[in-house]
């Protein structure tokens, strides 16, 4: 077996294990509710019912099964739960900037995968839960020129094990601004080395082709400048098992990417993006997803034409947006609708579009039958900031609305009493 169909087949095998989840006796029915399925319109008065970690029913005319728990939904919104796209969750502590998103060893690269450092017990993980979110998309860091892959994570699990959805994703890498600083500072020579090593990569692979015995994959310039094991994992993005992330901004800097997916025929993400309005077009033609960040809007060097509209004029085009926040994915979405996007639309960029792009729309990202019974119970619109979380489902099992600063909030929120008792 050549070695992406070994990556790929590890990738799998993690895959099945993370969906393999675990039997939960208790039923839960949702009823009354305006059920946002995604990928069949809304129910109004719907019920939804879930056992054993997956949804056994969503509709208008669904019976309440006998002995099931029931929540009444009446006024309430019930979503899928939420997936930020590109995200830290997990890496960091109160206090402390960990530096476990990226690594200085310059021979991992591409193969590095900060997901095996994710803590279960963050602090952080029970507070992005209370805002709707139920699962993410662990990205590296660093300025290697593959900065390593992406991972998706559940929300909820006392073991990395239990959380992990999808091991490998992604391939990350920059260009433009950020590319050219790790490539002795100009945008040219880091499009050079990205070229040469996505050649490299295409080159390995016809070596491990059977047809293809005598080809000598490194003739033309010698040995690549990349690692075996950074080599292995670029290649299953040439086989198009995963898709190449790029972190990239500026308009001329997007056509640089579409020019090597279109020579290297590869799938590709933009990350960032905040040009990206000024060649929707382009980017629909070419089936290129992207991931914004809705609210850093904020004209920067590598970004003149930065637009709070960019995701609305995204959509319009027919590209599959995608959303981060750093303020929260629902306040992301909120200012994608309030500048042009639709409600629909913004919907899907937080829930099934991500399931889409990182390969798991067969198990998450709506509400249908048989899919993971990820989803989020809400007092009115997601997107409004009066809106709040009333119940939280994760695999089916509903997660406590507890987080450190409710705690805090809880703590203290007398201590004005306290002290003139005291007194």
């Amino acid at each position: 077996m050549s070695r992406p169909n070994c990556l790929m087949s590890v990738v799998l095998i993690v895959f099945m294990g993370a969906f393999a989840l675990p039997t939960l006796a208790q039923t839960v029915a949702i009823t009354n509710a305006e059920i946002h399925t995604v990928s069949s319109g809304v129910i109004h008065g719907g019920t939804i019912v879930v056992r054993d970690g997956r949804i056994t029913a969503v509709g208008s005319n669904v019976l309440v099964p006998s002995g099931a728990r029931t929540i009444d939904g009446t006024g309430k919104v019930v979503t899928p739960g939420f997936m930020d796209s590109s995200s830290g969750l997990g890496l960091r502590e109160l206090g402390r900037a960990s530096q476990d998103a990226a690594t200085s060893e310059e021979d991992i690269g591409a193969s590095f995968n900060p997901v095996w450092a994710v803590n279960p017990a963050n602090t952080f993980i029970p507070v992005a839960r209370i805002r709707g979110l139920t699962s993410v998309v662990v990205v590296p860091g660093g300025d290697q020129l593959f900065t390593g892959q992406g991972a998706v994570i559940a929300l909820y699990g006392e073991t990395l094990d239990a959380m992990l959805r999808s091991e490998s994703v992604a391939v990350y890498t920059a260009m433009g601004e950020s590319g050219s600083s790790r490539a002795g500072g100009s945008r040219a020579a880091n499009y050079r080395r990205l070229h040469d090593a996505l050649w490299d990569a295409r080159a390995r692979t016809l070596e491990h082709d059977e047809n293809d015995d005598n080809e000598d994959p490194f003739a033309a310039g010698g040995r690549s400048s990349l690692t075996d094991r950074e080599l292995e994992v670029v290649e299953a993005v040439i086989s198009g098992q995963i898709p190449i992330v790029v972190t990239v901004n500026r308009a001329s800097d997007l056509r640089l990417a579409l020019k090597l997916k279109e020579e290297f025929e590869i799938s590709l993400v933009i990350l960032g993006g905040a040009e990206a309005w000024r060649v929707a077009d382009e980017l629909a033609a070419a089936n290129v997803s992207v991931i914004l960040n809705v609210p850093s809007n904020l004209p920067t060097f590598d970004g003149l034409g930065a637009s709070l509209e960019n995701a609305g004029i995204l959509e319009r085009a027919g590209v599959e947006v995608l959303l981060t926040g750093d303020r929260g994915i629902s306040h992301s979405a909120g200012l994608a609708v309030a500048n042009g996007m639709t409600h629909a639309g913004a919907l899907r960029a937080v829930t099934l579009a991500p399931a889409t792009v990182w390969g798991l729309e067969n198990e998450m990202g709506s509400l249908e039958n048989g899919k993971v019974a990820d989803l989020v119970v809400w007092s009115g619109d997601p997107f409004e900031l009066s809106t709040s979380v009333e119940h939280v489902f994760i695999s089916g099992q509903e997660l406590p609305d507890d987080s450190r600063q409710e705690r805090l909030f809880e703590r203290y929120r007398n201590l004005g009493r306290y002290r003139t008792i005291q007194r």
